[in-house]
């Protein structure tokens, strides 16, 4: 409704004032004044306004004060008056009533007129909002814009039918529907059809279309629909929801919200819109489909446009082939009778074809009868030569254990020639090896089966590998070895490290062969085509050009006579040739008689994969074991800076990342670094540079670092380094008895290394090592006083356990030695007390002279899990022991101390009464290991097969370690592993397997199938009884 002309409180308060005024006058005013007259003004003012029932309210109150003022007033005397005075009033009365009843009249009529005067105004203003070709959802939105401000409504949604059984909005304002966004908007529970559409009957919005009608919902709850502003958000009063009609259907729905309920008015201008609206919407989809057939009519007219135009130029190239076919009618009917005449002649060909195609056949099938037999040639090549390799392997696995047994002469009962014989029978093993491997290497590569690991290789690294292996022989030999890196020459190459280690081992092998005076350098240097490019020149005999071609085929020499001065099978050149192919890269030649020679390898700096063509076809493999080679780490380190006075710290550790962390802490701390990547480069580069400790990882590519711990600290020149260990697994009590001065465990915090780095400088710094004797008896105190007394020791002895625990308060110690029979206090007690403190203690030594019973092994087994406990049960052994734990240097000692020393090692406790079970169908191996292992004091018992094996485990006694070969008849290594493994009783049985290592990736299997460790034939006792020790349970 449009907005009154003024305010209808004013004009009634005014009306109110002049009824009150005309009644005060009349009560004031002699009797017989006709004042009510003036009742007049206010009724007659009050039809001014748009309120019906206002004139009739007047006329009834001025009567009724009309009444009022004369039941008020005095009597008149004047007859007359009184007479005349009722009567005026009462047809006063009479007429302000009628003129009240007229004034509603009237003021109802006007209210009508301006209403259907804005109801009309408001459909002719949304006939020109919908004008013109406007779509569906635009027609919505524009008419209900106009509609919600023209009513003033809050909130608005326009619903248009899809054509089909439902409602889909298409338009809104300045509303968010709370829960489903539409679903909801009308009320009731959610669509089917999802939140922008609703069914027919769904909703309100469904049923106010379905039923045709308008709906108004008044007191609308909570959640259904929200009207919402920058600043907040309220919900409308009253919902009015109008379906609008086109020839009687509905196919549309206006829902508008109000926070005043809307008036009849309002409600009939939207009851009066609805049928324009569905007519425009349904104008707007009847534009809509003459659009889209207007478009399709013309698309389809150009369509059949492009087809003429195609038929057109169809029938022209039609006409043009036609005159050809006619020309060459001509032309063909001439060739006709000459392809009579040939055809006489193919026929004739014909038949010499087919006699061709008839001996083609048969010739292929015998290539592929060839070609098959020629496969199992190479298959049985390849099992030949793994058979060969065990075959060959075992009889020298046990030749050369009993070799280096004869040579190491424990017992002392051989001469010295007897042990250089013994030596000499170990050192030509040892070649018969090498020739073993270069003639399974050859036969790999032929065979295609030969695999390359690409990882990055620093140059400096390589250069101070061959530097660190052949300069010694080179000297022996009287020559000068140079190495030397162009400026031009890239830090780093990707290229499988263990493969050009193998190539520049044959070269410069091959370069000292054949030289006997002079120099060999070995020179590495960019190429122009991105290339690098290692040189080996030596000033050796030369070869002549007509072999240079031979010396690379496989068991030729330059020199072939039976006479020849220098000896080898001619494999090394070959097989180089072919690594450095399947490198992509090539060897080249230059020599000549009497002027050296210079063999020139180059590699691509960058090799992503094996070159095409690298591979030859293998045939299917034979059943073997693969070996885990081991893999470098190229890391820079500080072995070619070291000074005089520097401290060394040796890392053994293959992750080149890791590595790194720890060199550069060294550096901070003032310590320099010398990185080994695998077991073996680190127990030389220890032999070697004698560092002053070491930081060993226990996961190695060779070895386990616990086999490297105890090979350290068995060996008399490096047990007294003290080694810091990091492993991802908690080996920690195992490496503390093996002599270990600290351990942590991966992943590790760089405070942790820093602190582990710190606690080594600590042990550096101090020169004395204190030590700790608990002994009640004089003499036997006394006695061990002797037996430990040192350079650089300093020993405190008491009696009591209470003296020792206020000692260990007080004073860090690096060992103690504990009897544990004392007066009042038992050593068992003070072990108690220890292991209560929760403090850093030393390692303990349990020296007594008898053996203990089974109480009292298990009492200190409680305590072994928090202090390193060890047992000596004589003077030799606790001389063992405490030497290792003081990391006193073993050629400072005595020589009747080292005597002790070297006669305690020939028979060992860790060996002393250990059942061990040799799974082995080898005599020859069985002989050689158990010659090894009982002088140690171990008592051997042998299975022939894995069945066998298995029998004897699972129904004899309990064995305290199984050595286990791999290929054995009946049951293999593998599978009698397994079977064991299956048993819980025997998860902690150590298992060591024993191989031929004719294949890679060996030591993953023999893991997989469940051995604790691994060892290769020919096996190195050394390393096997170190193996032993380390896993052998104590």
């Amino acid at each position: 409704m449009p907005r009154r002309v003024f305010s209808s409180t004013n004009l009634n308060l005014l009306v109110a004032a002049l009824m009150a005024g005309t009644f005060v006058l009349d009560l004031m005013c002699p009797v017989g004044t006709a004042i009510w007259i003036l009742y007049a003004a206010p009724l007659i003012l009050s039809v001014r306004g748009w309120r019906p029932w206002v004139p009739l309210a007047v006329g009834l109150g001025s009567g009724a004060l009309v009444a009022l003022g004369y039941v008020l007033e005095s009597p008149s005397p004047d007859l007359l008056v009184a007479f005349l005075n009722p009567l005026n009033r009462g047809l006063t009365i009479t007429a302000l009533g009628i003129v009240g009843v007229f004034g509603r009249q009237f003021v109802g009529n006007k209210l009508h007129m301006v209403e259907q005067a804005w109801i009309k105004q408001g459909g002719s203003e949304l006939a020109v909002t919908m004008r013109g070709e406007l779509r569906v959802d635009e027609l919505g939105q524009k008419a209900l814009s106009l509609l919600g401000r023209y009513v003033d409504a809050q909130v608005g949604s326009f619903w248009a039918s899809d054509d089909g059984s439902g409602f889909v909005r298409c338009a809104g304002f300045a509303g968010k529907v709370a829960g489903k966004v539409a679903g909801r908007a009308a009320g009731g529970t959610p669509s089917a059809l999802g939140p922008d559409a609703v069914a027919m009957g769904e909703t309100l919005i469904g049923q106010a279309a379905a039923e045709a009608r308008t709906l108004v919902v008044r007191d609308v709850p909570d959640g259904w629909i929200e009207v919402r502003s920058g600043t907040g958000a309220a919900k409308p009063a009253t919902l009015v929801v109008v379906p609008t009609t086109a020839d009687d259907r509905v196919n549309g729905v206006v829902e508008l919200g109000f926070f005043t309920p809307p008036s009849p008015a309002t409600i009939a201008l939207l009851e009066a819109a609805a049928q324009p609206i569905g007519v425009s919407i349904r104008l707007a989809k009847h534009a809509a489909l003459q659009a889209e057939l207007l478009e399709e009519t013309t698309r389809q007219s150009e369509e059949m446009q492009r087809q003429q135009e195609e038929l057109r130029a169809a029938n022209e190239e039609l006409e043009g082939q036609s005159r050809a076919l006619m020309e060459s009618q001509a032309h063909l009917e001439a060739q006709q009778s000459e392809l009579e005449e040939a055809n006489t002649q193919l026929e004739e060909q014909t038949r010499s074809l087919r006699a061709q195609k008839e001996t083609l056949v048969a010739t292929q099938q015998l290539l592929q009868q060839k070609a098959a037999e020629l496969g199992r040639t190479s298959r049985y090549k390849s099992e030949f030569l793994a058979n060969m390799s065990h075959e060959l392997r075992t009889p020298l696995n046990s030749a050369l254990i009993l070799a280096k047994l004869l040579a190491d002469n424990a017992a002392g009962n051989l001469t010295q020639d007897q042990v250089r014989y013994a030596s000499n029978i170990y050192a030509a093993g040892n070649d018969l090896l090498a020739l073993i491997n270069d003639i399974l290497d050859l036969a790999k590569i032929e065979s295609g089966t030969v695999d390359v690991a690409i990882e990055s290789v620093s140059v400096q690294r390589i250069a101070d590998s061959v530097r660190q292996r052949f300069e010694p022989l080179a000297r022996e030999k009287g020559l000068t070895l140079s190495v030397r890196i162009e400026p031009e020459c890239p830090r780093a190459i990707d290229t499988d490290p263990l493969r050009l280690q193998q190539i520049l081992t044959n070269l410069l092998s091959n370069a000292i062969k054949f030289t006997e005076a002079g120099s060999i350098t070995l020179r590495i240097d960019g190429t122009a085509t991105g290339r690098v490019a290692i040189a080996v020149e030596d000033t050796g005999i030369g070869i002549p050009s007509q072999h240079h071609e031979a010396i690379f085929e496989a068991f030729r020499q330059a020199d072939g006579t039976t006479n020849r001065k220098y000896g080898g099978t001619g494999l090394g050149l070959s097989i180089s040739r072919e690594l450095a192919s399947l490198l992509g890269g090539e060897i080249r030649l230059e020599s000549a008689p009497g002027e050296g020679s210079r063999f020139t390898l180059l590699l691509p700096r960058r090799l992503g994969a094996p070159p095409e063509g690298s591979r030859k076809a293998a045939a299917p493999p034979p059943p073997a074991i693969p070996r885990s080679d081991a893999k470098a780490v190229a890391v820079d380190d500080d072995r070619n800076a070291l000074t005089d006075r520097a401290r060394v710290v040796l890392a053994i550790e293959d992750d080149a990342a890791f590595a790194a962390i720890l060199r550069d802490l060294a550096h901070e701390l003032g310590f320099q670094c010398v990185i080994a990547g695998d077991a073996q480069e680190g127990l030389q580069l220890a032999r070697d540079f004698r560092p002053a400790a070491i930081i060993l990882d226990m996961g190695l590519p060779d070895h386990s670092g616990l086999t490297v711990l105890e090979l350290l600290k068995r060996s008399s020149e490096t047990r007294h380094i003290p080694i810091h260990v990091v492993s991802v697994h908690d080996y920690q009590k195992v490496a503390r008895e093996l002599g270990a001065i600290g351990y942590a465990l991966k992943p590790v915090r760089r405070e942790a290394l820093a602190e582990a780095f710190e606690k080594l400088e600590r042990h550096l710094s101090h020169d004395v090592r204190k030590l700790l004797v608990v002994e009640d008896d004089d003499i036997q105190r006394g006695a061990i006083e002797h037996l430990l007394r040192a350079d650089g020791v300093e020993i405190v002895a008491v009696a009591t356990a209470d003296e020792a625990f206020e000692h260990l308060r007080t004073t860090t110690f690096d060992c103690m030695v504990l009897d544990l029979m004392l007066p009042r206090t038992s050593g068992f007690d003070l072990l108690a007390r220890m292991d209560a403190e929760h403090t850093a203690h030393p390692p303990v030594i349990v020296y007594t002279a008898r053996a203990l019973t089974a109480d009292e092994e298990q009492r200190l087994r409680q305590h072994a899990r928090s202090i390193i406990i060890k047992g000596a049960r004589s003077p030799e052994r606790l001389l063992e022991e405490a030497t290792l734990f003081l990391h006193q240097v073993e050629s400072d000692l005595s020589p009747e101390k080292r005597r002790m020393l070297q006669a305690v090692r020939s028979r060992e406790a860790a060996f002393e009464g250990r059942r061990v079970l040799i799974v082995e169908d080898d005599v020859r191996n069985v002989f050689a290991l158990t010659s090894a292992l009982e002088p140690k004091g171990a008592r051997i018992e042998i299975a022939r097969n894995g069945k066998e094996a298995l029998g004897r485990i699972q129904a004899g006694p309990i064995y305290d370690l199984v050595l286990m070969d791999v290929m054995m008849p009946e049951m293999d290594g593998l599978s009698a592993t397994a079977e064991i493994r299956k048993d819980p009783r025997f998860d902690a049985l150590p298992i060591i397997a024993l191989t031929a290592k004719a294949m890679p990736d060996d030591r993953q299997q023999c893991i997989d199938a469940g051995a604790n460790d691994y060892i290769a034939k020919p096996v190195d006792i050394d390393k096997l009884l170190s193996m032993v020790r380390v896993w052998m349970p104590r």
